[in-house]
């Protein structure tokens, strides 16, 4: 299945679409935060990790050696183990967006 979506013309532009769309959906529930948009909150958690593990899948590779996705990883497992107030758990956030970019470029 890897395979076949990084070789398509489509697989890795939808799946990366779908996940930028989960973290826009997760975000705007850690945003707003009111207690009614918990299961949103972790659905958009769950649209997140099911494609990024996909993208990962598509070029394990790649990923594993980019310094940018390492931090990324860091910073994921930092935000979702540990209890922060909001303002740390925003900050965390905004820096995962900013490690993600990274991984396209270095």
């Amino acid at each position: 299945m890897f395979e076949w979506l990084s070789t398509s013309l489509w697989g890795y532009p939808i799946i990366a679409g779908i996940h930028v769309l989960g973290l826009a959906w997760f975000g705007a529930t850690v945003l707003t935060r009111p207690e009614e948009f918990k299961t949103w909150k972790r659905v958009g958690l769950v649209v997140l990790i099911l494609t990024g593990l996909l993208i990962f899948g598509m070029h394990p590779a790649q990923y594993a050696a980019s310094a940018s996705f390492r931090v990324k990883m860091l910073l994921l497992v930092a935000v979702l183990g540990l209890k922060l107030p909001r303002a740390a758990s925003v900050a965390l956030w905004i820096a995962i967006v900013f490690a993600s970019r990274g991984i396209a470029f270095f």
